[in-house]
């Protein structure tokens, strides 16, 4: 069908971004409802560019109206103002986003680096370890295959297809160690990052699941909690043994049969160090065969601090009753003993009569008077830190006036 209007066409949702919105006007030289106006409109829109991994369909309302029976070749914003009051006819149309070749295989075996292990023994066709891969695309542009590039002297092989790394029957020698160069590629040729893969025909040590471990306690953690484990593979499917190589200050306990570390007493922040550097040790057979690993701990502050001004009581006599509101009439200091975030101090008053900066430096807030009980004004200020669960301290103010000459004399009766 051939229409012969402009097109008004607006995006009414992007899968993936319900939020999206984009409208604009196709030229009646474009307006066909086929595979032209598909292009048009992608072309005329941000989604042209959408990822088919992130995007699947798009949503396009169409709206045509009598552009072209005005005799109008292009759309102008006068244009555009000048045709808003005539009859608009709406209509729906769902555009699949096809996918391209645009990403490679990705490995995703764990843990890195990809050990194995296999007996010296080992009869042909004996599997020695599983090769993962995953490609963002869809389809046959999503199919992975894998394929032994380097390495191995023909002792072993890779199904394309599985991935499964096999013995192909020539003898292995013992306690030698091979190295497998492998890459996976998709159906179109996009290639991952080649791999290593290292194959000892006989034991290995045990392997952590990561090289190092990094994590991040509270001070206060309790001591005996465990905040981290480092688990240990044993290639030989035997009891794994976990120690502590280095410990600073005996502040740390592993439990030998989880490889679960926790603190053997509390830590403080604000006394104690904040980084802890451990090396932890796997083993199995008596220790014949151990790997190790690096913990680094970070200690984080919590806001456990008060704030505490440097006066339980701030005073001042002698105030001018006539003082005007910029006259700074006394500096209150708080400190905490916290870190970063929680040791920020903003500064408060509930007085009507005072304000107080972000200094500390208190301000009358209007006139004074003298003429009040004792000739003195008597309020609390407070400091309050910075924390998610804000503490406060508190102090109090004495300010007493001084009387100026500011009121004439009053005869007791009229004159």
């Amino acid at each position: 069908m051939l229409l012969w209007f402009g097109l008004a066409v607006e995006v009414t949702s992007v899968v993936g971004f319900p939020e999206y919105t984009h409208k604009f006007i196709l030229p009646p030289e474009t307006a066909y409802l086929d595979h032209h106006l598909l292009l048009a409109v992608l072309k005329n829109s941000v989604v042209y560019s959408m990822d088919k991994e992130f995007t699947t369909y798009l949503n396009l309302q169409i709206t045509d109206g009598p552009l072209a029976q005005a005799g109008l070749s292009s759309i102008n914003q006068t244009s555009r103002e000048a045709f808003t009051s005539l009859d608009w006819y709406t209509m729906r149309v769902d555009v699949t986003v096809m996918d391209v070749n645009d990403n490679a295989p990705e490995w995703t075996m764990v843990p890195f680096p990809y050990l194995s292990v296999v007996s010296s023994a080992a009869p042909p066709n004996t599997l020695v370890y599983k090769l993962q891969a995953r490609d963002k695309d869809a389809g046959v542009n999503g199919e992975v295959e894998f394929f032994l590039s380097d390495g191995g002297d023909g002792r072993f092989e890779v199904d394309r297809k599985s991935g499964h790394v096999r013995t192909t029957g020539l003898p292995l020698q013992r306690d030698t160690e091979y190295l497998l160069t492998v890459v996976s590629a998709d159906r179109q040729g996009s290639r991952s990052p080649p791999a290593i893969l290292s194959i000892i025909a006989g034991p290995r040590p045990p392997q952590f699941t990561n090289i190092t471990y990094s994590i991040s306690i509270p001070e206060n953690t309790p001591e005996g909690q465990p905040f981290l484990v480092t688990p240990a593979v044993s290639f030989q499917r035997q009891p794994v043994t976990y120690s502590l190589l280095i410990n600073p200050s005996s502040l740390f306990i592993i439990q030998p049969e989880t490889g679960e570390i926790s603190l053997s007493r509390t830590v403080d922040y604000e006394s104690d160090q904040h980084r802890y550097l451990l090396l932890v040790r796997a083993s199995e057979n008596q220790e014949s065969l151990s790997s190790a690993a690096e913990v680094r701990v970070i200690i984080t502050d919590e806001n456990d601090c008060v704030p505490e001004f440097l006066q339980s009581i701030y005073s001042k006599d002698g105030v001018p009753e006539t003082v005007t509101t910029a006259t700074s009439l006394l500096q209150v200091s708080a400190s905490d003993c916290d870190s970063e975030q929680n040791a920020e101090i903003t500064y408060y008053t509930l007085s009507p009569d005072f304000i107080i900066s972000a200094h500390g430096t208190i301000f009358p807030a209007g006139p004074l008077d003298y003429e009040r009980p004792n000739h003195l004004y008597e309020f609390v200020v407070m400091a309050v830190d910075g924390g998610d669960i804000p503490r406060t301290g508190t102090a109090t103010v004495r300010l007493r006036m001084a009387n100026v000459n500011d009121e004439p004399p009053e005869f007791s009766q009229p004159v």
